[in-house]
């Protein structure tokens, strides 16, 4: 007896782990998910969704309807995440979370939509919840089997959001306030410094630049932030008094290191004195 109650009671503790083996089972979707992200100067973009496949089939008017909301993608809703407040094609959208749908149109330009709505499954969507519609038109592109997402023309403060698939590409200009986001930024002289530089190595808001830096030198005086300075009112067309502040970063130098190099500052020097 007690023999046939052990043999019942391994029977039964195989056949719950046998169940709770099958249910915690991975098997590979046909639609694999994927996830694509890029930082713009300081603010993060990312987008999540399922990579559908051509497999020789008619794409666009058969599997994806003309004049049909379209998921853009497979599976759960395609999601797009902004990290800071956003401007698509000349028009502004908040921080926050976004489901990308796209409808197609067989003769005119095709609608990206930004929808609030998120939990639901991919292929439930309401227009109620809308955020952003945009219009574009659709280029022809090299065969791509696997739907993608991707970031091209990167620059500091914007960059081109790309939807290939078949041998359509859909694509927008995302663009980020950068400069908000420097002067909510900067605080301490190295900070203001480093703002400062971006402005000057990127050759954008060097009047903004120069404010910064003026800031970092009002807090602590230094060779770091005069050269940045100097290297500015250059930029500027400002080279009296980019030389000036120059000489002055090579004294300053000096005076707390006499074997410092400062050749690099007195090379920007002798050119802008060659250069008047």
């Amino acid at each position: 007896m007690i023999a046939k109650t052990i043999s019942l009671l391994l029977a039964t503790i195989f056949i719950v782990s046998l169940v709770s083996a099958q249910t915690q089972l991975r098997i590979p979707r046909i639609s694999q998910p994927a996830k694509v992200s890029q930082t713009i100067g300081l603010s993060d973009v990312s987008i999540s969704y399922h990579r559908p496949g051509v497999k020789g089939r008619e794409i666009w008017g058969n599997v994806v309807k003309y004049d049909e909301v379209w998921r853009a993608g497979a599976n759960e809703p395609t999601l797009i995440t902004f990290s800071d407040d956003v401007t698509i094609d000349g028009k502004r959208l908040g921080a926050g979370t976004y489901r990308f749908v796209v409808i197609p149109s067989k003769t005119g330009d095709w609608a990206l939509i930004f929808n609030t709505e998120t939990k639901n499954w991919g292929t439930v969507y309401e227009a109620k919840y809308d955020s952003l519609k945009i219009m574009v038109k659709p280029e022809p592109g090299s065969h791509e089997e696997w739907m993608s997402f991707s970031f091209t023309d990167l620059t500091p403060a914007s960059t081109r959001v790309v939807l290939a698939w078949e041998k359509i590409r859909l694509s927008f200009k995302l663009e980020i306030n950068i400069l908000a986001k420097l002067q909510a930024s900067v605080g301490n002289w190295q900070l203001l410094n480093n703002a400062a530089r971006f402005a000057l190595d990127n050759k954008m808001y060097l009047e903004d630049g120069l404010a910064w830096v003026d800031r970092s030198i009002a807090l602590d005086k230094n060779a770091r932030n005069l050269q940045t300075k100097a290297e500015l009112l250059a930029q500027t067309g400002k080279t009296d008094n980019a030389i000036a502040t120059a000489e002055e970063a090579v004294k300053i130098t000096k005076a707390k290191d006499p074997k410092a190099s400062t050749s690099g500052l007195e090379k920007m020097i002798t050119d802008w004195k060659t250069k008047k």
